[in-house]
């Protein structure tokens, strides 16, 4: 193998890895359901419900009550590298385009793509799958999310973008749908890098001083426009 096509391979390997270096930050919707042990008044165990929005994760990590509507400089925001390799959600600030603190972290997602057009030099879309383990801090105590979903993808580097997409049929197969939450403005015109959902627990400490365990049956995630 002559000189110069060694240098050919070790620049297309050397771009690849810069690639998949990059990490990409976006907006990021959440709402859902809790269930958390309880008792009725007899004593006995029974259901409390409550309810899980993504200010109440930021919120949480930061320290401040559960419950409490955050500005929108203090939002939730997911990352993920150019490879589809990791990905994490954080407690984002609008204002100096920095992580708060982190609030779960996935070292190994797993993926499927899709290339809707041969002459393109890659994917354009992919589903994924990961299972990211909160990261304890301030009133964020511990946990496990599973996080399904799909991400549209730049076909001439692979990373994330955000395009004016509709919901697609596989959506529906997958239930996900666009998350209803009231931290943003309601914007007919919307930037989706793509949809997910997640299943899982997550241990908070509630207004009242208490710990809770909250399992989470079902929590729609909707990944808007990039942040950074």
């Amino acid at each position: 193998m002559n000189m110069k096509r060694l240098l050919v391979i070790a620049a297309g390997i050397a771009l690849a890895s810069s690639v998949y270096a990059q990490e990409e930050t976006f907006r990021t919707l959440a709402a859902g359901t809790g269930l958390y042990q309880s008792t009725n008044g007899a004593g006995k165990p029974a259901y409390a419900t409550q309810e899980i929005l993504g200010h109440d994760l930021v919120a949480s990590a930061l320290g401040i009550p559960l419950g409490t509507v955050l500005t929108n400089n203090q939002v939730l925001a997911l990352q993920i590298d150019c490879g589809s390799t990791a990905a994490s959600l954080v407690a984002w600030d609008n204002s100096n385009s920095v992580v708060l603190a982190q609030i779960a972290v996935c070292s190994n997602l797993t993926v499927v793509q899709q290339q809707d057009n041969d002459l393109t030099p890659g994917p354009n879309r992919e589903h994924f799958t990961g299972e990211f383990t909160i990261t304890p801090g301030n009133n964020l105590l511990g946990g496990s999310l599973t996080i399904a979903g799909r991400l549209q993808l730049d076909p001439t580097n692979g990373c994330p973008r955000a395009i004016r997409v509709s919901v697609d049929k596989l959506d529906r197969l997958f239930k996900d749908v666009d998350s209803v939450n009231p931290d943003d403005p309601k914007n007919k015109d919307i930037l989706r890098a793509g949809l997910a959902h997640a299943v899982g627990k997550v241990s908070l400490v509630f207004v009242d001083g208490s710990t809770n365990e909250v399992l989470l049956p079902f929590m729609e995630l909707s990944i808007r426009h990039k942040l950074q």
